[in-house]
Formats: C-alpha cells, sequence, structure tokens
C-alpha cells in the first residue's frame, strides 16, 4: 500500500477509537497548540503495533516517510503515531536518521511527544549504533528545552538495562553533570529519572554521583533520583542535603 493511502488509513483508524469529551480534557491538561481527537495511548499503541504485524516489509525510507506524512498535520495523536511508527520500526533506522529525530524534537512542543520520540527511538538507536551518541550529547547540551530533554531521556535505555549500565552511566553522567545548573522543571525531573533508572540495578554508582553533587544538584532531582535508592542511602542523602541546604536557602524544586 503507498505511503500516502497507509497514512490516511491510520488516521482513519485515530478518528475510530476516539473516547468522547476526552480530547478536550486531554487539550487542556497538555496546554497543547495543536489539534485533539481524543485517542487514549494504550489505543493508539495497540493501532501501531497492527500496522508493524501487518506491513512487515516496510523500508527504512518508508517509514521515515510515513512518519514524516503523520507529523506533517498539526494533530496530537498523528504526530504521536508518527513517533510510536518509528519505534515500532526502530531496527530499519541508521544512525544518520538522527537528522530525522532531530528535526521531530525541535518541532516537538510537548513532553508527551518527547518523552515517545527519545526514550523509544534515539534510545535504541543509541544502543544499536553506538556512534549516533555525538548528536544525543550535543541535543542535551542545546538551550531549547525540548530538545535538551531528548537528549537525557536518550539514555533511558541503556540506563534502565543491567547489562548496558555501565557502559553508558559514565557518559550519561558526563552529559548531566554542567546541566544541574538549569533550573526549568522538566530538564531537573529527566536527569531525576534517568538516574532513577539506573538505580534499579546499580544503586551504588547511583548514590556515589549524586553524593558527590548534593551542593548543586536540584531538590527535585535528588527526590526522583533517590526514589529507588535503598532506604538508607536515600535518607543518608535526603539529610545531607537539607544540612547544605537549610529551609530558605534550599535550591528551588
Amino acid at each position: 500500500m503507498p505511503v500516502p493511502f497507509l497514512a490516511e488509513e491510520i488516521r482513519t483508524r485515530l478518528e475510530e477509537n476516539a473516547v468522547p469529551g476526552r480530547a478536550v480534557d486531554e487539550k487542556r491538561y497538555l496546554k497543547s497548540d495543536l489539534e485533539h481527537v481524543g485517542v487514549p495511548l494504550p489505543a493508539m499503541r495497540r493501532l501501531v503495533r497492527d500496522l508493524v504485524r501487518s506491513h512487515p516489509g516496510l523500508t527504512r525510507d518508508e517509514v521515515a516517510e510515513l512518519a514524516l506524512e503523520l507529523w506533517s498535520r498539526p494533530v496530537h495523536e498523528h504526530r504521536s503515531a508518527a513517533l510510536l511508527i518509528l519505534a515500532g520500526y526502530v531496527g530499519r533506522l541508521e544512525a544518520e536518521d538522527t537528522e530525522l529525530l532531530e528535526r521531530l524534537l525541535r518541532e516537538c512542543h510537548t513532553w508527551a511527544h518527547v518523552d515517545l520520540l527519545a526514550p523509544f527511538v534515539a534510545g535504541r538507536l543509541l544502543l544499536d549504533r553506538p556512534e549516533a551518541q555525538d548528536d544525543i550529547r550535543r541535543w542535551a547540551v542545546d538551550r531549547k528545552q525540548w530538545v535538551r530533554r531528548g537528549g537525557i531521556l536518550s539514555f533511558l535505555l541503556a540506563l534502565r538495562q543491567e547489562q548496558d549500565f555501565p557502559r553508558w552511566f559514565p557518559v550519561f553522567g558526563e552529559v548531566a553533570d554542567p546541566l544541574l545548573e538549569d533550573d526549568r522543571f522538566f530538564v531537573r525531573k529527566a536527569i531525576g529519572w534517568m538516574l532513577r533508572e539506573g538505580a534499579k540495578h546499580h544503586p551504588g554508582p547511583v548514590a556515589d554521583w549524586l553524593g558527590d553533587r548534593l551542593d548543586r544538584v536540584s531538590g527535585l532531582t535528588l527526590r526522583e533520583g533517590a526514589r529507588r535508592l535503598p532506604d538508607a542511602d536515600a535518607e543518608r542523602l535526603l539529610a545531607e542535603y537539607a544540612r547544605l541546604h537549610p529551609r530558605g536557602t534550599r535550591r528551588r524544586t
């Protein structure tokens, strides 16, 4: 099936899965400038899984074309589906496809899309094509909030998977260290989230990394990062942070 027809089929199926009233509520919640159809994310995931199973022969170029076609309209669910499609066919992508991912990342205006693109598309690409890390590092230092968050979240799979953590945590730590000065909520939250993922299997290195930076880390990043540490480590770090940042001088968030 030609890509434009396939894209139209996906749009139609999205409309069929719309939940009455959801579009208005979701648009308000996300403070979105996009149009909303009102399709829950689980339904979109099922739709895309069906697509991948029924079209196993899509080439790399066709996957990119399909994603861009769905992305071309300012509709939240169309764009979400585009990112889920890239994730579903991520094995077809090459390191140079970070150019496409960066284009989409720069056009994201919500964490909801960044959080689909960065961990599960760029993050898988990082593991499969480690040479992509140069572009991901560059995203992480970009001043644009969503691009920076995307660079941070691209390390999620590398830190979540026990066997990949030793290789990638030093890289993430090097990337994240200067970002501790960023005072934006979605950046601070992202750093803490990645530390929390790493702490599932490697709490020691995460606790040490946080402990060495208690004078600079935000309370938000610390709380997120310490959430899966052993109780003794979490309590020690939080107590030391409170001592270094007495009430009234504590870093915001």
